[in-house]
């Protein structure tokens, strides 16, 4: 079954001032022992990265958000698609994606909307 992709026409670029790379992978996981170090080691396979994001949007931007969030997500569940500023090649590429426990703050200014979310990055 295909990803459901961002909706074509809303802002993917964040807030410059509130992007911020929250996890560049995935942490360690860690084992006290009760003589000696703690032993670490990888918590997954998979690649992953938590990116702080803020979009702005007006009115029928944040409208046709919402339906996406809570209609096509799943509340925020679902994976899906969407165009993510990757470092190493400089550009907006195509990546998964999905906001960590459809978790999404909205802040109003003047006509429109400043939507803020932790968003988790796949092989990014």
């Amino acid at each position: 079954m295909a990803l459901p992709s961002w909706p074509v026409g809303l802002p993917y670029q964040p807030i410059l001032d509130s992007f911020r790379v929250l996890e560049a992978t995935r942490p360690p996981k860690w084992t006290e022992f009760e003589d000696g170090p703690p032993l670490g080691r990888k918590s997954g396979l998979g690649r992953r990265a938590k990116l702080a994001y803020k979009l702005p949007f007006d009115t029928n931007e944040y409208d046709a958000f919402r339906t996406f969030h809570e209609v096509t997500l799943a509340d925020g569940t679902a994976r899906f698609t969407m165009p993510v500023y990757v470092m190493a090649s400089k550009s907006y590429v195509d990546r998964t994606v999905m906001i960590e426990k459809g978790e999404v703050q909205t802040d109003t200014f003047g006509l429109g909307f400043a939507t803020s979310f932790t968003l988790i990055v796949f092989d990014w």
